[in-house]
């Protein structure tokens, strides 16, 4: 996304993440205690079982988390936004890592030692009330995700991702634009299945005009038919 700045020319992250949360004087701490590092995209910013080590906020770009099988399947768990921290399961508990973070784009990154954090935790508790808020918006996603995946067939679960990712980009008259959208590999990864399932289910929503390519960008001229569809095909 595009970084939007405040008068004090702060970069202004969205309220739902941890930098958007905290206090400037919080985010003023954090950022006197973090180094940056820039990666491209697919490079891997964290390894699954790796030792327990910084946290890490992702800055600008695009990233997600996943793990991969003995056959090098991939299992993607979620994405991180700007503004969010990932590493933190391993700064809590000194476990090694629990899944991978890859960049999806070019990415700035930046990391604060778990010695660090945890004592910041201690002083700012703005910033321990957004990081218990932001572990649980996770356990709720993973929750949800795993009910759909026993619930749901897999084309149902490509259609209301699909149909999530148009809402996420809605505008004030019903149209959307993915400027980034996932690719097909990664949109099987996040839903449990494979990329061929996904690409057939684009395509028949290419033919009944639900969506279209613009470039690297797919565009909807309206999510509210989308969301019918995927009602309608969910009751079938």
């Amino acid at each position: 996304m595009a970084l939007r700045y405040n008068a004090n020319l702060q970069v202004q992250y969205p309220e739902d993440t941890l930098l958007g949360q905290v206090s400037e004087q919080t985010r003023n701490a954090l950022e006197s205690c973090w180094k940056e590092r820039t990666y491209s995209s697919g490079q891997l910013i964290l390894d699954a079982e790796a030792p327990a080590g910084d946290v890490l906020f992702l800055l600008q770009g695009a990233a997600r988390v996943a793990n991969f099988s003995a056959k090098g399947r991939e299992v993607s768990f979620s994405s991180i936004v700007e503004g969010d921290c990932f590493g933190e399961f391993a700064m809590l508990d000194g476990a090694p890592r629990s899944a991978s973070v890859l960049s999806m784009d070019k990415s700035r990154v930046a990391t604060v030692p778990d010695a660090q954090f945890r004592g910041l935790l201690a002083r700012h508790p703005d910033l321990s009330m957004a990081l218990m808020r932001r572990l649980v918006e996770k356990l709720r996603d993973l929750t949800r995700r795993v009910s759909e995946f026993t619930a749901m067939r897999a084309d149902d679960r490509i259609r209301l991702e699909i149909l999530r990712l148009f809402r996420g980009a809605e505008a004030e008259d019903g149209t959307a634009l993915l400027e980034s959208p996932p690719t097909q590999a990664a949109l099987a990864a996040f839903v449990f299945t494979n990329r061929e399932a996904v690409a057939r289910e684009i395509g028949r929503m290419k033919r009944k005009k639900l969506i279209e390519r613009r470039g690297r960008a797919l565009y909807t001229p309206s999510v509210d038919m989308i969301a019918e569809y995927q009602e309608a095909e969910a009751a079938e």
